[in-house]
């Protein structure tokens, strides 16, 4: 259904629009009618259930088409303010690192203050939704964009990439403990990004190949030259790792083994995204940097992707200290049994 939906909608033009500040309101409508903002929220909470393996493979899909929306932060979002028990407020949702932010329990209301930066799709939202830590403990803070001091700003890709000021005394309902630790916003946005990053560097591959059996040089297709096929082979490969490595992370969602594997997965995604757009743009040539072709707006938003919610170096440092605290004797008993049984990262 997702498939069909975004290959029916999301269309380049679309795209165009939406990098130049235009959201796409209709499209979001069906989205939100399609049900898909709520398939990580359990029945009991409203939502569908779905598996995290088949919900988040969502995300996956919309990397692939390069949707200018919300969905994956919505998505996760929903998810954990149904962890939180807390009401789910439709609309657009966006999410942010919440680390730096200073909470003071004024009353039974809780005072949130401090600055949130490079909110994704922050002034298309309706509320941003972080995780900060009160007294030792972590709360999900519910926070309406309409009362914040948003500074917009972009990425790459031209999507928003927006500054937040907050001073705030949040309503009781929007900033409520956590039943147990989550590890803070940053690992779940980057669980997204490397999903959709797979799924767009499928979508670069698949366009490379089409170019390079269509443009013809010297009275045959490029894609016969052998440095051609190299870089097309080089591609699948760092692809195909990317996409093995998220849903590794996937498969492990809500599980010890997470921090491993999703800091794994964000920075083979990385590592992945800068081969796989330059290698794309040097098989299309000039014509791949114009406006008008597709390709600029899969290789942006993967070159953007590699800074969300952490880059790849700082998710190979974290890998690098959970590998030097571990009880295991030798690195490799590290790598077979903490992707087991989890090992804090």
């Amino acid at each position: 259904m997702a498939e069909r939906l975004f290959r029916d909608h999301v269309t380049h033009r679309l795209r165009e629009k939406a990098a130049s500040g235009h959201c796409p309101e209709a499209l979001w409508t069906q989205i939100e009618e399609a049900g898909l903002t709520m398939a990580l929220v359990p029945e009991n909470a409203g939502g569908f259930g779905v598996p995290p393996a088949e919900a988040l493979g969502l995300l996956r899909i919309a990397g692939a088409h390069g949707l200018p929306l919300p969905l994956a932060e919505t998505l996760i979002a929903n998810a954990v303010l149904a962890t939180a028990n807390m009401a789910l407020p439709g609309g657009r949702l966006t999410i942010a690192e919440g680390e730096a932010l200073r909470l003071e329990q004024r009353g039974k209301r809780v005072h949130a203050s401090g600055h949130l930066t490079l909110v994704p799709f922050a002034r298309w939202a309706n509320r941003i939704v972080t995780i900060a830590v009160l007294d030792g403990t972590d709360h999900v803070l519910s926070l309406p964009v309409k009362v914040l001091s948003v500074a917009p700003a972009q990425d790459l890709a031209g999507m928003p990439r927006d500054d937040i000021k907050l001073d705030h005394t949040l309503a009781e309902t929007d900033a409520v403990p956590l039943p147990r630790p989550m590890g803070g916003m940053r690992r779940l946005g980057a669980l997204i990004r490397s999903l959709a990053t797979a799924g767009a560097m499928e979508t670069i591959l698949e366009m490379s190949i089409q170019y390079a059996n269509d443009r013809v040089q010297f009275g045959r297709p490029i894609g016969k030259f052998q440095a051609i096929q190299h870089n097309l082979a080089t591609m699948a490969g760092e692809t195909a790792a990317s996409r093995t490595a998220a849903e590794m992370a996937v498969g492990s969602y809500d599980t010890p083994a997470f921090a491993l594997t999703v800091a794994a997965a964000k920075a083979r995604a990385g590592e992945a995204a800068e081969k796989v757009g330059a290698l794309a743009h040097q098989i299309h040539g000039a014509i791949g940097y114009t406006q008008e072709h597709a390709l600029h707006h899969f290789t942006k938003r993967i070159w953007g992707w590699r800074d969300d919610f952490g880059t790849e170096l700082d998710w190979t440092r974290e890998l690098g200290r959970a590998a030097l605290s571990s009880p295991h004797d030798t690195f490799w008993h590290f790598i077979t049994d903490s992707a087991a049984k989890g090992a804090p990262a």
